[in-house]
């Protein structure tokens, strides 16, 4: 039986790389914002001998994508998601970031959920951002309502106070909060997911040196901190992403769901733990 994956952000370092893995065993359906680089893809996969069966270029928060490409999976087998897309830091408002990292991405499990079957995975990639962030029932309350059409207004104090009239620091206070919530929101989908015999999983990559990488490098506080922090010694490849993402879309992951794989050569736990010497 042929699987079907849907990659969304596939014209990005993340979704290149996926795309490649999975499609030595998957038929493909593609989707990212920008249609020129998408389409270019695409068709180089096709070149290359992968199954390209869609590629629509599109807003994830737009019903009019988001229909036609679940249209594209067909009824013939398991559904794999890989959801790689969304904004860093360096390349949003903090409204835009927020809208595009929660809002669309609950949007698409939405859409997807209908057509669900016994064995379909979601792979959902989060950040190391959202462990990062300490949690307080001030704003879960309201992310978790993330279709609130009010959602950002109600924030905006929130965020505003966190950023004590830093404004550079709004982008990144609301990144960490969008990642926070996907977080949760895997956790949450896990049970209605598991009622179908599918699951949903989360990665949170450290700081990968793919374009959008090296865009917070070179622009965003804290990044190179990040880096630097992790364990490994060295930054993350979007293969690492990749590979971490076919793991836990295969049947040896079968009993892996609602919960996150931090992906981040162990940056979190090099912040968490800076300065503290190994107990004797």
């Amino acid at each position: 039986m042929t699987r079907t994956l849907l990659l969304t952000g596939a014209a990005g370092g993340m979704g290149r790389a996926c795309a490649r893995l999975f499609g030595a065993t998957h038929d493909l359906v593609l989707t990212d914002v920008a249609a020129a680089p998408l389409e270019s893809f695409a068709q180089d996969l096709t070149n290359e001998g992968y199954s390209v069966r869609q590629a629509r270029a599109g807003d994830l928060g737009d019903a009019s994508l988001l229909a036609p490409l679940v249209a594209d999976l067909g009824t013939d087998g398991p559904v794999t998601l890989v959801h790689t897309a969304g904004l860093s830091p360096a390349m949003g408002d903090w409204k835009t970031i927020l809208t595009v990292n929660l809002v669309a991405t609950v949007k698409l499990l939405d859409a997807v959920e209908p057509v669900l079957t016994p064995g379909s995975v979601a792979v959902v990639i989060a950040s190391t951002a959202g462990h990062m962030l300490p949690q307080s029932p001030d704003w879960l309350q309201i992310l978790d309502s993330p279709l609130d059409p009010d959602l950002t207004e109600k924030l905006t104090p929130i965020v505003e106070g966190m950023a004590q009239g830093a404004t550079e620091y709004l982008p990144g206070i609301g990144y960490s909060l969008s990642k926070q919530a996907v977080l949760r929101l895997v956790e949450q989908r896990a049970r209605s997911w598991g009622q179908r015999r599918a699951r949903i999983v989360s990665i949170s990559p450290g700081l990968i040196l793919t374009p959008m990488g090296r865009k917070e490098l070179a622009e965003t506080q804290g990044a190179a901190q990040m880096m630097d922090a992790a364990p490994v010694g060295r930054g993350g490849r979007a293969i690492d992403i990749a590979l971490a993402a076919q793991f836990l879309a295969s049947e040896q992951a079968a009993f892996i769901s609602g919960t996150d794989l931090r992906v981040d050569g162990g940056s979190v736990a090099g912040l968490r733990f800076a300065g503290a010497t190994n107990p004797s």
